[in-house]
């Protein structure tokens, strides 16, 4: 229900770092703890490591998602995009520390 950024380029995005090997995709249906529905996908790649995720927030506006209902542009009906984000990033950090550019 976002009528500021089409939700669209989620998926245009998608697309575009999607490696050629992606072999498999599991998606799930959910509903956080404050009532947003949602949709998650998850691309692996041949190895099986997940290489890409995608949430779809169903009726959600141009708000980031579990944000504090203090703040502005929140919407603290979750899930938490924040905590979503920091565990698939942590769970896809090098073993050796070094940054890719």
């Amino acid at each position: 229900a976002d009528r500021t950024v089409n939700p669209v380029n989620g998926d245009r995005v998608i697309a575009q770092a999607k490696p050629e090997a992606t072999s498999s995709k599991i998606v799930t249906q959910g509903e956080s703890p404050g009532g947003m529905t949602y949709t998650r996908t998850i691309q692996s790649d041949g190895s099986g490591r997940e290489v890409l995720e995608q949430w779809v927030l169903h009726g959600a506006g141009h708000a980031w998602s579990g944000g504090s209902s203090n703040g502005s542009y929140t919407d603290p009906r979750g899930p938490d995009a924040s905590r979503e984000m920091v565990r698939f990033f942590m769970a896809h950090t090098s073993a050796s520390g070094t940054t890719r550019h």
